[in-house]
């Protein structure tokens, strides 16, 4: 098992602060973000940025599995826009050549707020999108791990429908309480498909506050014992609060987990 953070926001204005304290608290590695508008602002964005990632991650001892890609949950593959349909299509294709470039192996591709998975016409439309982008993440080596408010047996209709093996899905077990849903029931469900591309790992309450681990209403005994019983052994990563304090409060919801599921 290996445990990584979202390094977006969390650590200070360098990245370089999310390698070193990323590092000092223990984590192996960091996900890596592309979450503004302003796209070309993304480190992963350019050559030159991926080039600065790949010496940090050398220079502390840091992998990075994961890139996230949130700015997907406000110009993304269901808009309503055919202009903003195509230009995700043209950036994910962009970032998957960057992530292979950088050795990130998996892109988080997001399905929240104005790009929510809602009807079937958004769930064809993403269908679609993803779909053009797939031969690329396949001759690249790089996984597109989607992340929504569906439940898993219509991410199984999706991944079914795109038809790619570089196509899962990135399963946030703090999300699926605030969603409704039995989020070990699912991972198990996932996991047994064999399209469980990796997990975050917050803690929500019903009424979708993003809380310390232990203080909400994810039931960790439940969702350890799935992780473990499906001999998981892939990156958990936290997408913990923001806090003044990382340094103790990453450290304390690192030992958290890692307690919970190398049980």
């Amino acid at each position: 098992m290996k445990y990584g953070i979202v390094a977006a926001g969390r650590f200070g204005p360098d990245i370089e602060d999310a390698f070193r304290i990323g590092r000092e608290i223990g984590f192996d590695g960091l996900e890596i973000p592309f979450v503004n508008l302003e796209y070309e602002q993304e480190l992963i964005w350019s050559i030159e940025g991926v080039q600065r990632l790949r010496r940090l991650a050398e220079q502390y001892g840091m992998e990075m599995p994961s890139c996230i890609a949130g700015r997907y949950n406000r110009r993304g593959f269901p808009d309503d826009d055919p202009e903003v349909r195509e230009e995700a299509v043209r950036l994910m294709l962009h970032l998957i050549d960057m992530c292979a470039e950088a050795g990130i192996r998996k892109i988080l591709t997001a399905f929240f707020g104005d790009q929510m998975l809602d009807g079937e016409s958004r769930i064809r439309r993403a269908v679609e999108g993803v779909a053009a982008c797939a031969p690329r993440a396949e001759s690249r080596g790089v996984t597109l791990a989607l992340e929504g408010t569906v439940d898993a047996d219509t991410w199984l209709r999706i991944v079914d429908e795109i038809g790619s093996e570089a196509v899962g899905v990135y399963y946030d077990v703090g999300n699926a309480v605030w969603i409704g849903l039995d989020g070990p029931g699912e991972l198990r469900r996932l996991d047994a498909a064999g399209v469980l591309a990796q997990i975050h790992i917050k803690d929500m309450t019903v009424d979708k506050t993003n809380s310390p681990l232990g203080e909400g209403d994810v039931d960790w005994d439940a969702v350890a014992g799935a992780i473990n019983e499906i001999g998981y052994d892939d990156y958990l990563v936290l997408e913990t609060p923001r806090s003044d304090d990382p340094v103790d409060d990453y450290a304390r919801w690192l030992e958290f987990i890692r307690e919970r599921t190398q049980a």
